[in-house]
């Protein structure tokens, strides 16, 4: 007998063809069957969330269908499964409106492309004037949290530090020293992150989404001072925020059209590319490292 949960799932899932797709019968049988770890499937089933997540799916199954034609479109299913929390859904959320906004500008090529130069798979992977550029998408509040997971001994390493700067810069809030600290933990991560996402012989993308994370546009600023020399392969950041698109914060029915900021490397070994690209797209760009 099949079990309250799966009953109540089901024909909610099943009204959206593509979703249902990737939360097909067996897999949604598998959750209700233990207690659900989806964070989708958590929200539709819980009184507090059900009316505002079921307002969300009809955008999302729209997002998903004009996906479904570009080849990688199925890999996508995996982050989508397995999101077990909000971060990790705003991660497949920033995937899947950033892949768009490049569809939408007739540019995307792949989602998940296979790299060139080594085994794995990037984010997504865009053609623009017959060059490949691979793209990687990053959301800040993914970020932030693999940041925070310090051991204790580390976070001690830190409040030591903030006491140093507060001797050295008394002006300072400890809060101004720790968010110093965040944006030198972020461009750690993300030299790591784009010396392994991002092929050293084409250009790339950086593509940041900064959701709940409380990091603005001067932020990646500063991001982008620091990354740009170490990472020629990288032609641009494109930042989405919430700053100028006025998005709604208060649920899930949030999408992201145009980036709010362009950082442009000026030192880049494809800084033509990004430049052109900018232009063919109708943004504007602040040149870094010039």
């Amino acid at each position: 007998m099949e079990n309250e949960c799966y009953l109540r799932l089901r024909p909610i899932i099943s009204k959206f063809p593509c979703l249902h797709q990737i939360i097909d019968d067996d897999f949604l049988s598998e959750q209700c069957e233990s207690e659900l770890k989806n964070y989708l499937l958590k929200r539709l089933d819980d009184k507090k969330s059900n009316h505002v997540t079921h307002q969300h799916l009809p955008t999302l199954e729209r997002r998903l269908a004009e996906l479904a034609p570009v080849t990688g479109y199925d890999r996508l299913k995996y982050l989508l499964k397995g999101a077990s929390d909000w971060d990790e859904y705003q991660e497949f959320l920033a995937q899947i409106d950033i892949a768009l906004f490049f569809k939408h500008n007739n540019l995307l090529k792949e989602i998940e492309p296979e790299f060139p130069h080594r085994l794995g798979n990037a984010d997504i992977l865009i053609s623009f004037s017959q060059q490949d550029i691979y793209c990687e998408i990053t959301s800040f509040q993914s970020l932030l949290k693999s940041i925070q997971s310090k051991t204790k001994s580390e976070k001690n390493k830190i409040q030591d530090r903030v006491r140093e700067l507060r001797k050295e810069q008394p002006w300072e809030t400890e809060q101004d020293i720790e968010h110093e600290l965040k944006i030198k933990r972020a461009v750690r991560n993300l030299l790591d992150k784009t010396k392994r996402q991002l092929p050293p012989n084409h250009p790339g993308i950086l593509a940041l989404e900064t959701g709940k994370s409380m990091m603005f546009g001067f932020d990646v600023r500063k991001i982008a001072q620091k990354l740009f020399p170490g990472r020629r392969q990288v032609a641009l950041i494109m930042l989405w925020s919430w700053e100028s698109d006025g998005g709604d914060d208060s649920d899930l029915r949030w999408e992201m059209n145009n980036p709010s900021f362009c950082f442009i490397n000026g030192g880049a070994k494809f800084l033509r590319v990004g430049e052109t690209l900018l232009k063919y797209l109708g943004l504007k760009g602040e040149t870094i490292g010039v």
